[in-house]
């Protein structure tokens, strides 16, 4: 069994050590706010987005216009009657110390006006949906609230120890507008996940406009969800961590900010950052497995940035680990995250459709991948992409950009740079050639990719904020990457048109 084949194996094992979820009892830098390397707020609403629920007629209003009569156990008591309910705390922000978990079991709708912080004072799971795993109603819908300090209990069954601020136990649950600062589930715990909210079976999780910064669990720092579709929308993940080590058989350590599993499943990020958080083992970023290849991802206008797997032996997928998925990514940008296996996105899938998407200065610090790491033959196209500045170490075997695991791939590069990816001395570029789809430009050679390229250098830019919703790298006026592409996409990542032929790569020459 030669070296790579090798590191597959091991590398599969270790996944199927993190389907389901860690122990980590040291204090997690993550969780300072004040490590913050993104905004802190939700990103603009770039993306359509679900409206706030009416709140005209509240069925109940919680407090009778003081602090002091907004209570948790005001709270229970609208909570019992379901329906709409408002709070009435004051003209000032106000925090509802919540020492059991708030229980629903009929359709809600909770709206703190942006005034209301729910607190578990880091002993109490905040709220419970109670449900039941087949079921996709009652629905709980939370908006313009924060939930902060709040603590799963520890339970038998590891499933029922996540969700620090909200487990959802079937029905469907809905977040808008909300904040979610240093909740935690169990640290240990190998199927232990969302240290903020808990996704169990039911019907589907939607996220929109909300932040978490500082959230902790043993998979999912922020989400967890098992068995239910997820969409997030105009959100940020920051600081949040994976506390686990070692997968599943061990102790977790999957998805630093977000952990999916289940089968066919459907996943939708749009105008989402995910920055900064990390894992114990694989996923620094978002971690998502389909068990039975029928599952899918969307991502568009969402950047994955600065992520990091802390496992300095066998740690994998700095940004994304993706497994069994039908995946589509556009607009998007997969930058400067870290791991010993693959710095930017792990895919462990068939199909692939990515395009106007820049992955650069990934870091496989260990072993090799810097950019993407193919573990299976996939079919699909990377359509005007830019992959640059990504590396892997000079005694691996290879593949700053793209290191191919699986060997034989229907996978097609069109009218994509590659540029300026290290590994030493051996492919630099690609570990193996993809299918070649014509109009692409790579850079050095001896670095191919593709079977025809042109070989110049696409004097790119730095990686920065270029316009749009994701960081790009601006190729120069001069570059020969202009006008090189053909059977383009109508605008490039920035949302800018483009030309016919257009410009190889992520952004259009102007």
């Amino acid at each position: 069994m030669n070296r790579a084949v090798k590191v597959v194996f091991a590398l599969l094992l270790l996944l199927a050590a993190c389907g389901k979820g860690g122990d980590n009892t040291a204090d997690n830098p993550a969780g300072d706010p004040d490590n913050d390397p993104g905004t802190g707020t939700p990103p603009s609403a770039i993306c359509e987005a679900p409206s706030l629920a009416d709140i005209s007629a509240p069925r109940a209003v919680v407090g009778n216009g003081t602090a002091a009569s907004c209570t948790a156990e005001a709270l229970q008591d609208a909570a019992n009657g379901g329906g709409v309910i408002a709070f009435a705390c004051g003209a000032d922000p106000v925090t509802i110390e919540v020492p059991s978990q708030i229980v629903f079991t009929l359709e809600s709708v909770l709206d703190g006006g942006g005034l209301v912080t729910l607190s578990g004072g880091g002993a109490a799971r905040i709220l419970y949906l109670d449900s039941g795993y087949d079921r996709t109603t009652p629905r709980l819908t939370v908006q313009r609230l924060t939930f902060r300090d709040g603590n799963a209990p520890v339970g038998a069954d590891d499933t029922a120890s996540g969700g620090g601020a909200i487990y959802r136990d079937g029905g469907s649950l809905t977040v808008i507008d909300c904040t979610f600062l240093d909740n935690r589930a169990s640290l240990a715990g190998q199927d232990v996940a969302g240290g903020a909210i808990y996704a169990f079976g039911g019907g589907e999780t939607i996220i929109s406009g909300s932040m978490f910064n500082g959230n902790r669990a043993s998979d999912g720092g922020a989400v967890g969800s098992l068995n239910g579709d997820l969409i997030i929308i105009n959100s940020t993940f920051t600081n949040n961590a994976a506390t686990g080590t070692g997968g599943n058989p061990g102790n977790g350590g999957c998805g630093g900010a977000i952990y999916m599993d289940g089968a066919d499943e459907v996943t939708s990020m749009c105008g989402v950052v995910i920055a900064g958080n990390e894992a114990g083992a694989i996923g620094g970023g978002f971690f998502r497995v389909s068990n039975d290849h029928s599952g899918s991802l969307a991502m568009d206008r969402t950047a994955v940035e600065a992520n990091v797997v802390t496992d300095q032996a066998s740690g994998n997928a700095g940004g994304l680990y993706l497994q069994g998925l039908a995946l589509t990514v556009t607009n998007s940008a997969i930058t400067n995250n870290q791991a010993f296996y693959n710095g930017g996105i792990w895919i462990h899938t068939s199909e692939v459709e990515m395009t106007n998407t820049t992955i650069a200065g990934n870091v496989a610090f260990g072993s090799n991948g810097g950019g993407l790491w193919l573990s299976s033959p996939v079919t699909g196209t990377i359509l005007n992409c830019t992959i640059a500045d990504n590396s892997a170490p000079a005694d691996g075997q290879g593949g700053g950009a793209v290191f191919n695991a699986g060997n034989i791939t229907g996978l097609e590069l069109k009218n994509t740079i590659i540029a300026n990816n290290t590994s030493g001395t051996w492919a630099p570029g690609c570990s193996d050639l993809l299918g070649d789809g014509g109009g692409n430009l790579e850079w050095p050679d001896g670095a191919q990719c593709s079977a025809s390229p042109r070989v110049a250098d696409p004097l790119l830019g730095a990686l920065g904020d270029h316009g749009g919703q994701t960081e790009t790298m601006l190729p120069s006026s001069s570059s020969p990457a202009k006008e090189l592409g053909t059977g383009c996409p109508e605008t490039d990542q920035r949302g800018r048109p483009r030309s016919e032929p257009c410009t190889a790569g992520a952004v259009e020459i102007e």
